[in-house]
């Protein structure tokens, strides 16, 4: 059991279902084994002060038994300047017990308590809070572990503490996406409790298997070569660690993901896991998985080991690089009544089904308190804000207005803190739904543009990401009307080319919002004739830049983009703000140049695809330390 995992860890993992090879491997360079454990899964995120404060979290794992307790087990992170690190925080040991009825393709009726129909995961996740460190100052961390009379360790990894806010003039660069998720099936073959057909992603539909062999993006699972053995999501990481500021070659210093983190509940309707006797209670609805028992209201395919695959996939990012998320339909883990399952896991994951990301993650706590996803930060000049727009959407209103209007009023006094203060010059709100869009999914959520599209306007918002669409756009900036409730181009922002990009004052053009749920799943439609796949790649269409901005809707025929309403009907509309449109994976990096009082500070927007290839850059320019109301 001494040294590395190995052979022992990818044949464990392959084995019992835990992932594909590219994730046994990464768990093989994860660190040694103690006592049967390892940390794995390696996550940073942001404290309440960037520049102070960092969370450093990991899942323990045992490589023998699935549900091994760790008991007697001692965890701690070391850290400092360098690798002889000098300082050791305590590490809290979090544990998830989850209790999932499974269809187990016997039909013996309503589900009981037996094993043969619950699926029993306990999982165990490490965090420690590193705080009073320097700021920008890059430090070097490790996990140590001791179990059964043995030591391990994680490789050493670093990271970088925000700068101080009022002396900040170094350039850096930050990157986002949405709806990334994991590819192939971990669950396909899953013997946990003998549930054979606990199939997340084949149910769901959210392999990239519909590819063909042509296809840029095609991915084999069952290849061992470039480029077919590189799922999207595995090539997107790899791409984020390889940004770099465009000035000073310094990496991305946080990662924005605005939900849909993994799906691991695949169903996506913000309700009960099983719902039983009600509506969307039919999944998982294909041909892999028997039909459940009669009144049952269908099953779902909730798997909590999901998450495992998931953190050991974006661990050679995370792991040295802060990942702040926002929640998403997806992200809902809810259950309720005994159908569902017992009260101990009703305990772990709450009332509204975020306490399962309470264990894994680590969000500030600066938000509403009855809005665990809902936090802001800052980092130099750049003010970030997390919105859970689960509690604002028409579409899907499971936890509609669960807050009782908390966010909105907490929203409304962020944003208004954020703009009077001289050292905040660029605010960037991410959230899922979308508010403006023109895919023909989802399209606009009308909720979610009547609470926040008001308050971005008022506040002059920069950004905007949203994620919910599987596809890029990004709208000129917006003049919003409250008294319909819809936008018009305040300005036309047509990319020509890296040298010669959008540029926008959002002073004066008012808030632009992108979709980039393009992290990994698969791929949208668009709701109206619009051009075809990676036409908008720089130097490709040159004669005809961007793609146009006017996108018809028909309210008789039901065509073209539309607005969900609270009554669960659409309103179609005309819109003339769809700027950049892309079908297919891609993220954004920003890169963010800072300046005195009085000078002109930038951030740019661009627009990145899972080869690498650029597509779409916007310049969003503002004077530095001008306060609403105020001058330098």
């Amino acid at each position: 059991m001494k040294g590395g995992v190995g052979a022992l860890g990818a044949a464990f993992l392959l084995g019992n279902g835990f992932g594909s090879r590219a994730v046994a491997a990464q768990l093989a360079r994860t660190g040694t084994v103690a006592g049967g454990f390892v940390v794995n899964g390696r996550h940073l995120s942001f404290g309440e002060d960037p520049r102070r404060q960092m969370w450093v979290a990991g899942q323990l794992f045992n490589l023998n038994t699935y549900n091994a307790v760790p008991s007697g087990i001692k965890v701690a992170v070391e850290y400092g300047g360098d690798p002889s690190y000098g300082a050791v925080a305590p590490a809290e040991l979090r544990q998830l017990i989850t209790h999932v009825p499974v269809w187990n393709g016997v039909p013996t009726g309503p589900v009981t308590a037996s094993l043969t129909d619950v699926l029993n995961a306990d999982q165990f996740y490490v965090h420690a809070l590193l705080d009073h460190l320097t700021p920008g100052q890059t430090y070097h961390y490790r996990f140590v572990y001791w179990a059964g009379g043995q030591v391990g360790y994680t490789p050493d990894a670093v990271f970088t503490t925000a700068p101080d806010q009022y002396r900040a003039r170094e350039p850096f660069t930050f990157t986002a996406y949405g709806d990334q998720g994991i590819t192939g099936a971990p669950g396909t073959g899953l013997t946990l409790d003998n549930a054979p057909s606990l199939q997340p992603e084949s149910s769901s539909h959210i392999t990239d298997d519909y590819y063909s062999p042509t296809d840029p993006d095609y991915y084999d699972p069952t290849s061992t070569t470039p480029p077919t053995n590189i799922s999207p999501v595995a090539a997107l990481v790899s791409q984020i660690g390889m940004v770099r500021n465009p000035l000073n070659n310094t990496p991305t210093r946080f990662n924005l993901l605005a939900g849909d983190i993994c799906y691991a509940n695949p169903s996506g309707d913000a309700v009960a896991i099983i719902n039983p006797d009600g509506p969307n209670g039919t999944q998982p609805g294909d041909s892999n998985t028997p039909a459940p028992p009669p009144n049952s209201g269908g099953w779902d395919d909730f798997d909590p080991y999901v998450w495992t695959s998931y953190l050991s996939t974006i661990e050679p990012n995370s792991a040295s690089t802060p990942w702040m998320f926002a929640t998403g339909n997806h992200d809902v883990e809810l259950f309720s009544a005994a159908l569902d399952t017992d009260a101990t896991t009703i305990g772990y994951y709450g009332s509204v089904g975020y306490g399962g990301h309470a264990q894994r993650l680590d969000l500030p706590k600066n938000g509403p308190s009855r809005c665990p996803s809902v936090y802001s930060f800052v980092y130099s000049n750049v003010a970030v804000v997390s919105v859970d727009a689960n509690d604002l959407s028409y579409e899907i209103q499971g936890l509609l207005g669960y807050s009782q209007g908390s966010q909105a009023a907490w929203l409304k006094q962020t944003l208004a803190g954020f703009r009077a203060d001289p050292a905040v010059d660029f605010i960037v709100a991410f959230f899922h739904h979308c508010a403006f869009s023109t895919c023909e999914s989802h399209s606009s959520d009308g909720g979610v543009r009547s609470v926040l599209a008001p308050l971005f306007a008022e506040y002059k918002v920069d950004l905007a990401i949203q994620g919910h669409n599987h596809l890029y756009e990004r709208t000129n900036p917006i003049s919003y009307d409250p008294a319909t409730n819809s936008g018009t181009s305040s300005a036309q922002a047509v990319s020509l080319s890296p040298g010669d990009a959008a540029v926008v004052h959002p002073e004066q053009d008012g808030t632009t919002y992108v979709v980039v749920g393009s992290a990994g799943r698969p791929r949208y439609a668009w709701s109206g004739t619009v051009e075809a796949d990676r036409n908008f790649l720089i130097g490709v269409n040159t004669s005809a830049p961007g793609n146009g901005t006017v996108v018809p809707g028909d309210q008789a025929d039901g065509t073209g983009p539309y607005v969900s309403q609270l009554n669960f009907t659409d309103i179609y509309e005309t819109v003339n703000w769809s700027q950049a449109r892309y079908r297919d994976y891609a993220f954004i990096a920003l890169d963010v140049v800072p300046a005195p009082p009085g000078g002109i500070t930038t951030m740019t927007l661009r627009a990145i695809n899972e080869q690498g290839a650029e597509f779409d850059r916007v310049v969003f320019s503002r004077t530095a330390g001008q306060a609403a109301g105020l001058r330098p």
